[in-house]
Order: C-alpha cells, then sequence, then structure tokens
C-alpha cells in the first residue's frame, strides 16, 4: 500500500510544471529554470485562448516531467494575473479523457483529473472507476481518487478498493493518512475506511461499519456491527482486530472501554470447510 500512494505526490509534482516555456510562448508558468522542465505534445496542436485564460493542447496530448508521464485526450492549464509582483501565474490544471499517469513503477487511470493549485487538491475521476496500480497494490474508486497535499491525506470515494498481496480493504470510503519515513519519502501511516467495510485475509473475511488499518502493526480493527466468516462458520460482535500478517482475527463484543452485547456465533460441525 505505501508505494501505491506514492503517485499522487508525482503527479502533483507533475502539476507543479505543467506548462513547459516553449507551450506559454514566453509566459514563464513553470517557477524558473530549465530544471524539471515539460516536454508538451500533441496531434491536434496547442490552442492559446487568451481571452479565456487558458492554453489547451488537443488530441492524444502527452506530457513528460523527470520519469512521469500524463497522457489525455486534452490536457488544459487555466492561469491568471497575479495579485502582487505582476505577471501570470496557473492555478488549475485539467487531464481529460483517456488519462493516464504513468511512472517507473506506478499507473493512474481515469477519465479526468484535476489539480487545485490553491488548495493543493489532486483529483481523479474514472468510469467505471479510477485505478492506482503499483508492482504490489491495487486502488480503484468508483467517484474519486484524491490527494489533498497540505494535509497529506490521500481518499478514495465510491466502492473503495484496496488490495496489497492477498489482503483487500472495500468500503464506501477510504482516506489514508500519510507521513515521512527516515528516508523522507511520504508513507502510509494508517488507513480509515468509513462504510460497508470489508476486510479480507487468506483464511477469514471480517465486515463492519468502521474500520483503521495500522500499517506498522499491519492490525486492522473494525467496529459496529461486526461479522468474521470462514467457510461457513460465523462470528457476531461490536469489535475485531485481524492481523493481517498472520491472519489471525480476534472478536470482542465492544471496543475498549466502551460498553457491549454478547459475541454470537454460528459454527459448522465439520468446520465448514468444503469437502474434498
Amino acid at each position: 500500500m505505501t508505494n501505491g500512494w506514492r503517485v499522487f505526490l508525482m503527479t502533483v509534482l507533475v502539476a507543479a510544471g505543467f506548462i513547459a516555456k516553449p507551450m506559454a510562448a514566453g509566459l514563464d508558468f513553470t517557477g524558473g529554470g530549465p530544471e524539471g522542465a515539460v516536454d508538451i505534445t500533441s496531434d491536434q496542436g496547442i490552442e492559446w485562448m487568451q481571452r479565456e485564460q487558458k492554453f489547451i493542447a488537443k488530441g492524444n496530448a502527452r506530457a513528460i516531467r523527470n520519469n512521469v508521464t500524463v497522457h489525455a485526450d486534452e490536457l488544459v492549464a487555466h492561469y491568471r494575473d497575479r495579485k502582487e509582483g505582476g505577471g501570470t501565474e496557473i492555478w488549475k490544471l485539467e487531464a481529460l479523457g483517456h488519462v493516464r499517469i504513468i511512472s517507473a513503477e506506478t499507473k493512474v487511470t481515469g477519465d479526468s483529473a484535476v489539480y487545485d493549485i490553491d488548495n493543493v487538491l489532486l483529483v481523479i475521476k474514472g468510469v467505471p472507476v479510477a485505478k492506482l496500480q503499483t508492482p504490489t497494490d491495487t486502488v480503484t474508486a468508483t467517484d474519486s481518487l484524491e490527494y489533498w497535499e497540505a494535509k497529506r491525506v490521500a481518499v478514495a470515494r465510491g466502492d473503495a478498493f484496496v488490495q496489497h498481496d492477498d489482503k483487500r480493504l472495500r468500503a464506501d470510503t477510504i482516506t489514508a493518512d500519510l507521513k515521512e519515513d527516515k528516508n523522507g519519502k511520504l508513507e502510509i501511516k494508517q488507513a480509515n475506511a468509513f462504510g460497508n467495510v470489508l476486510v479480507r485475509t487468506a483464511n477469514d473475511v471480517a465486515t463492519g461499519d468502521k474500520g483503521i488499518y495500522y500499517t506498522e502493526s499491519q492490525l486492522a480493527t473494525l467496529t459496529g456491527n461486526v461479522k468474521i466468516t470462514r467457510d461457513k462458520n460465523q462470528l457476531n460482535g461490536g469489535y475485531a482486530e485481524v492481523n493481517m500478517a498472520t491472519g489471525v482475527s480476534k472478536l470482542f463484543p465492544a471496543a475498549p472501554g466502551t460498553a457491549g452485547t454478547r459475541v454470537q456465533g454460528i459454527l459448522a460441525p465439520d468446520g465448514g470447510r468444503k469437502k474434498k
């Protein structure tokens, strides 16, 4: 999961230097210098709409910055006059149609991507899903994938799904709180799941109203209408701890420090395992 979310940071870097000087025809939107310059190409040319204050690259548009490439039917940069110091500045960037954001080990696909520079917010939408893929992880959402840079929070909305190896987490919404590791790179501190939460390990399926996954301990907790199912066996309670590393699940009447009812279970005589 950790490496998967890093693509959001890479796409933000692309957005920060999206418009190269050749495209801007002398207007410097990059913030200075050739380092990290962006190479933009399109089959149908680049249009400068001065009245609307935007640039549009149409037809199989592509932007390359360092090791990140953005593909889309159209790339649009919205600019405005600076309030202080004169000149212009980019305030919104859009990738429209068949969007692909690709780096060395990550790939994001969707129908559209918008980077709001004022709010340092990246939103990717897709039909049927927006998808993020790494060699070990897959993240999808039917509504949107978001990265809030200032808050260091990533969000998957709408039937959100995260898969890491054989471990799966699904919910209506999943948020990921990020932190810097010892090398200064961002990694997931914990993932928070809301609504119709489902955690799947090699042996068990656990469901609940809310869930939290702690990456360092690989422990997932579920609260509210919790059910743990293995084969035909089912346990019901108010709080569960699922060790995603060992596959061991524990069920309790309620979360620590709160009141709850008794744990209930349905156990099949043969363990519920399918006969060979």
